[in-house]
């Protein structure tokens, strides 16, 4: 007997609780829907909870102060009983909702399906990650330090316990901090010295393993497509090996074949990277105007793009067609036909890197003439192409026996469209001819509609005085970097196809003087511009039947425009309109008085349904006090919710969308 009763105890508990976990999600639920915030539905369970039992608390206090009512045998007090309990529990679940959404930030609804599974291990395994570079961080004294001025965060104690952690950690850390080091126009010199000096000491991959990846990737036996394959690793890096072979027609190639997970650990180290990023950011005011998030945002996604071994093979493809016959300068051929994802195949290059001091003094080209022959290939390449190379740092250049340099590794590519390269192509005349006019003319073509609202005779001024400090109004390497900064100072964010140009042309003079210590990029520059700009000019006639071309639909349409307005005239039907709010303006004004006439009835809601309460408490015939009261009620929680419900939005700070 006392077996069941217990059993019938325990179902009875488990109904209890299952019946309030569905009441509070679908008060959670409703709540939700009427602020229209999006959250999760763990924020939707806690406060239909909270409501549920906030509402139960409240109706206790309100049937304790009615201890003369009978709910046990009037139906229609039982009725208003849970009728209260309702719109008790809804009040206190749009309050607790108010609370969460002001706590934490509102949750953007999720895509697809959820996959708790795959979450858990990938917060896992970034814990994990975590936990040990913490720990290499603290120990060479990262961690702990403070980093309260700028003099402290650039001191080069910092700066070497960056080196020394980055090092130590391995992996797609150390390749972040390598093109780090190349990142000299958003980090300071004493970091980017110091990360110069990291050093993969990445081991080689089982010959197996290499073979293995080759052989999947290909879809071909390893000995059907070379004729020979060195078994040891050229080189070995973060991202994958290189090995030296040779095809079956003889050709000398080299092939680098992408290290197993790397996306998983490129993923986790990204995330690790940009966490560090936001920590620092919170602790030292230094960090937050250096901007580490977004450079380590910047990093994350170049090594992310990185891994497509085609998008490197494309990119070869449309610079070998472009600089086929550049004096001085070549590229090597990488086979598209035996390139994917994670295996590419190029053309071997017999040389060394231009870092290599006595590679450049066995050259039996000057340096001086090396230096002009690849500045040449890369101002044609922008001028000419919208095609470069955007990370020509020394270690992507090579020299061999006979002189010619070479541009290897075309994962970075800067693309230029065509309205942006004929923008580049007048800023480049401008510079020449040292017109501020012509050059600011140009940087508002590049800027596009941003630059709409610049004052035309300001910014010539501003271009001005930049010419005047760069070399005499030569091509400086820092000339696109301060555009950029005239253009900031002006309120218009610079294109992304100009940021990635300036950090190219600063990479590329820094080997320009690798390569000649006494070589200037300004004046050579201005020079080898003004040649390509006079080969890029047309015939007038040719320009004029240019333009007309553009020009033709317009033209074409003209007549039968002017004879509209004609008409029109002619009857009397012709007005003149100017809607001031036919775009944007118009839907932001609809939205602010739509939330201002939302709010003023929820006021006027408020204030009415207390007066009713107010008069049905006076009343004393219970006939008309409890209609009174009823309706005083579901008005006074309709208008909270009104008012909650905008309260709700502008924490939500949804802008452009309308809730109304």
């Amino acid at each position: 007997m006392r077996v069941i009763e217990s059993d019938g105890s325990l179902w009875d508990f488990i109904l209890v609780v299952a019946v309030v976990f569905l009441a509070s999600l679908v008060m959670g639920w409703l709540a939700a829907r009427i602020l229209d915030v999006r959250r999760g539905r763990l924020r939707s369970l806690a406060a239909g909870v909270i409501g549920y039992f906030g509402g139960l608390a409240l109706l206790s206090l309100q049937v304790q102060g009615n201890v003369e009512i009978d709910f046990e045998n009037d139906s229609n007090a039982t009725f208003l009983l849970v009728v209260a309990w309702l719109g008790y529990a809804l009040i206190v679940a749009l309050v607790a909702s108010l609370v969460i959404d002001a706590m934490l930030r509102p949750r953007r609804r999720r895509r697809g399906f959820p996959r708790p599974i795959r979450a858990i291990k990938a917060r896992i395994a970034v814990t994990r990650r975590l936990a040990e570079i913490a720990r290499i961080a603290r120990r060479n004294g990262l961690i702990g330090r403070r980093l309260a001025s700028r003099s402290e965060l650039l001191s080069p104690e910092t700066a070497r316990a960056l080196r020394l952690t980055l090092e130590e950690s391995g992996g797609i850390l150390v390749k972040f901090g390598q093109i780090a080091s190349t990142r000299d126009d958003l980090l300071p010199p004493v970091i980017t010295d110091e990360l110069a000096e990291l050093r993969s000491s990445v081991p080689g991959l089982p010959f197996v393993t290499v073979k293995t990846v080759v052989e999947t990737e290909l879809g071909a036996p390893l000995a059907t497509i070379f004729a020979s394959f060195d078994e040891e690793p050229l080189a070995a890096a973060s991202i994958g090996v290189t090995h030296r072979a040779v095809l079956q027609d003889g050709r000398r190639v080299i092939v680098k074949v992408q290290r197993p997970a790397v996306e998983e650990s490129v993923a986790i180290d990204g995330k690790v990277l940009i966490g560090g990023a936001r920590s620092l950011e919170r602790q030292s005011a230094a960090a937050k105007r250096v901007g580490v998030v977004g450079l380590a945002r910047e990093l994350v996604a170049g090594i992310t793009e990185e891994l497509d071994f085609t998008r490197e093979a494309a990119n070869n493809a449309a610079m070998r067609r472009a600089r086929a016959d550049d004096e001085g300068v070549d590229l090597p051929e990488i086979y598209a036909d035996l390139t994917t994802r994670r295996v590419l195949v190029m053309d071997e290059v017999m040389g060394r890197s231009v870092s290599d001091q006595r590679a450049l003094d066995a050259s039996i080209v000057p340096r001086p003439l090396l230096a002009k022959h690849l500045l040449d290939s890369f101002l044609s390449q922008i001028l000419s192409d919208g095609v470069y190379h955007a990370d020509p740092h020394p270690g992507n250049v090579m020299i061999d026996e006979t002189g010619t340099l070479w541009f290897i590794d075309f994962g970075a590519v800067g693309w230029i469209d065509p309205v942006t390269l004929e923008g580049l192509q007048q800023m480049a005349l401008g510079f020449t001819l040292r017109d501020p006019s012509v050059l600011a003319r140009a940087v508002r073509r590049v800027a596009g509609q941003a630059s709409e609202s610049i004052d035309i005779t300001s910014l010539e001024f501003d271009l001005g005085i930049v010419l005047t400090t760069l070399q005499g109004g030569s091509f400086d390497p820092r000339a696109i970097a301060e555009i950029i900064r005239v253009l900031d100072r002006h309120g218009v964010s610079a294109p992304p196809a100009l940021t990635i140009l300036a950090r190219a042309i600063l990479t590329l003079d820094g080997t320009l003087r690798v390569i000649d210590p006494d070589f200037r990029m300004g004046p050579a520059a201005q020079e080898r511009m003004g040649e390509i700009v006079a080969h890029q000019e047309l015939d007038p006639r040719d320009q004029l039947t240019r333009e007309l071309v553009r020009a033709l639909p317009v033209l074409r349409s003209m007549p039968q425009i002017a004879e509209d307005l004609a008409l029109q005239a002619r009857s009397g039907r012709l007005t003149m309109r100017i809607d001031r709010y036919s775009g944007g303006d118009g839907h932001q004004l609809n939205h602010w008085i739509n939330r201002i006439l939302f709010t003023v009835v929820g006021v006027v809601g408020l204030v009415g349904s207390g007066l009713v309460l107010i008069a049905g408490g006076l009343d004393g015939n219970d006939t008309v006090a409890n209609p009174l009261r009823i309706i005083g009620f579901v008005g006074l929680s309709l208008s909270a919710a009104m008012m909650m419900r905008v309260v709700a939005q502008i924490l939500a700070r949804r802008d452009g969308d309308d809730p109304f």
